[in-house]
């Protein structure tokens, strides 16, 4: 997992040692510079923000999963939470722990997603989506038929009044 909000990147590209893994015991350790912008917020303050962002409901958030490509990671879905704007860190953090901890696996329990803690991986249930094209075919066929009905019945009424 990255932990990070996505406009955030490296502050430089490593060297070659370290991308070729020198035993100099930093070659894990990446530096983040913050966006031009510099954000300054109080704590309290962010859970209100983060607030701005969250889905009240499940099916929102549900809906905001369905437009993502998955599996997802849980920065990946907070990432979309908050586009285009770009929040302080620390609302982006905390929109990010309140889905990794508290949404994520409620979803997870009630069958809508499938949500690896361990991994911070988010897909959308097979079974959900299985559910809605069973029932969108029949739906579709009953349509046809009734509009294919309403035509028949047009015609034969225009050929009895001609």
């Amino acid at each position: 997992m990255r932990l990070t909000p996505s406009w955030f990147g490296p502050s430089s590209e490593p060297a070659d040692e370290e991308r070729a893994g020198t035993p100099d015991g930093m070659t894990g350790v990446t530096m983040i510079r913050g966006p031009e912008n510099d954000f300054s917020a109080s704590d309290s303050g962010d859970d209100r923000c983060a607030g701005e962002f969250l889905p009240e409901s499940d099916r929102a958030l549900l809906s905001v999963l369905d437009g993502m490509n998955t599996p997802a990671t849980v920065d990946e879905v907070a990432d979309e939470l908050v586009k285009p704007a770009r929040p302080p860190i620390e609302t982006w953090a905390t929109i990010h722990e309140q889905l990794h901890q508290d949404r994520l696996p409620a979803l997870d329990a009630s069958g809508a997603v499938e949500f690896d803690e361990t991994q911070g991986l988010v897909e959308r249930s097979a079974t959900r989506s299985s559910v809605t094209l069973r029932f969108s075919a029949p739906l579709l066929a009953a349509i046809s038929i009734g509009f294919l009905l309403i035509f028949i019945g047009l015609v034969s009424v225009s050929v009895v009044v001609a």
